[in-house]
């Protein structure tokens, strides 16, 4: 079987690569030289310096880890290794394999019920824990 290169015709045509792989690759170097500068020109506080003799500071994650957080003070220590690690990672295994799974055809959220219940259901049990996490 032979693979022939594609040719540069009289038409409108433009080619992946080089042309416009050459042109994301600009894009992309601007926006890294752009969030380079932005960093360097305005450095972030992360804020005051740890004091040791500070016994009363509890340390608490930020926002996007509260699900989890919250899911830590559900289960008992000897338990820990559930909310860390088999769940994210049933999660994580979930959404791997659910495309290879669906094989509806349809696109139309409506006509997808099943998907979009899992879905809405998994937005909810996350936004539901991220609240509880912040106010535990």
């Amino acid at each position: 079987m032979e693979v022939k290169m594609a040719e540069k015709n009289d038409k409108k045509q433009v080619l992946f690569y080089p042309d416009f792989l050459f042109k994301e690759a600009i894009a992309a170097l601007i926006v890294v030289i752009a969030v380079v500068a932005l960093a360097l020109a305005l450095p972030m506080k992360v804020g005051d310096p740890a004091d040791p003799s500070d016994s009363s500071f509890k340390p608490r994650p930020e926002w996007y880890f509260m699900a989890p957080f919250y899911l830590l003070k559900i289960f008992p220590s000897s338990l820990e290794i559930v909310p860390t690690v088999v769940l994210p990672g049933l999660v994580f295994i979930a959404l791997m394999v659910f495309p290879f799974l669906d094989r509806n055809p349809e696109t139309s959220p409506r006509k997808r019920p099943v998907a979009m219940a899992l879905m809405g259901g998994g937005v909810v049990l996350t936004i539901l824990f991220t609240v509880l996490g912040i106010s535990a």
